[in-house]
């Protein structure tokens, strides 16, 4: 398993973009970008076009801030 962090924008009333940073765990870019477009979507009843992602980036053990996904990928 391998971090990530997510920056991008999501649709929050009309017209209107809140921007966004999240670190993930994933085997994969791809499977990151579909669990936050899943987690996002579910947390603030988005559709995917009411989430854009920007900047996929894989994080380094010491990059890592949420104690969670450091967890997830046994870099503790």
């Amino acid at each position: 398993m391998k971090a990530f962090r997510i920056d991008g924008e999501l649709e929050v009333g009309r017209r209107n973009w809140q921007k966004f940073s999240k670190e993930i765990a994933a085997e994969d870019e791809e499977k990151a970008k579909e669990k936050i477009a899943c987690d996002l979507g579910s947390r603030h009843a988005l559709a995917r076009r009411g989430i854009r992602i920007r900047k996929v980036r894989e994080l380094k053990s010491d990059e890592i801030v949420d104690s969670s996904v450091r967890h997830q990928i046994g870099a503790d």
